[in-house]
């Protein structure tokens, strides 16, 4: 057998028909954060450095 393979895990299987695949919600969850996090500290169109005051002339 192969480490790559997929055994059988009724067990498994059986908790994720009962509670939902709580890796496939969790890894979801992660990259809705990750895209979220990289919009808000996108840092390359801030004007860092350009006094307000200046910007509004």
């Amino acid at each position: 057998m192969d480490a790559t393979d997929r055994a059988a895990a009724p067990i498994y299987d059986r908790l994720i028909v009962e509670r939902g695949d709580v890796i496939a919600v969790a890894a979801l969850t992660a990259e809705q954060t990750r895209r979220e996090v990289a919009e808000v500290l996108d840092f390359g169109s801030s004007s860092v450095g350009v006094n307000v005051e200046d910007s509004e002339k």
